[in-house]
């Protein structure tokens, strides 16, 4: 998915891509994935499939329990 209007708050903007964990809900639960930076804002590819994943719904991502940041949901590939 591609998520946009990204704030890093734990981390500066990566230049790279890194693992962590991604919430998409606030009562899902956060899942393994990898964060691609793009020009565009990232791309998250979830390490397993993910339901009802919906553009405009917040992603945030983690590294265990530092808050590394988050944006908009403006893509489902």
């Amino acid at each position: 998915m591609l998520v946009d209007n990204v704030n890093w708050v734990g981390i500066p903007a990566p230049g790279e891509p890194l693992q962590g964990f991604v919430r998409i809900r606030s009562r899902h639960e956060e899942t393994a994935a990898a964060i691609r930076p793009s020009g565009q804002g990232v791309v998250v590819e979830f390490a397993e499939s993910q339901r009802a994943i919906t553009p405009g719904q917040a992603a945030v991502f983690y590294d265990g329990d530092l808050l590394l940041g988050g944006g908009w949901i403006a893509r489902v590939d």
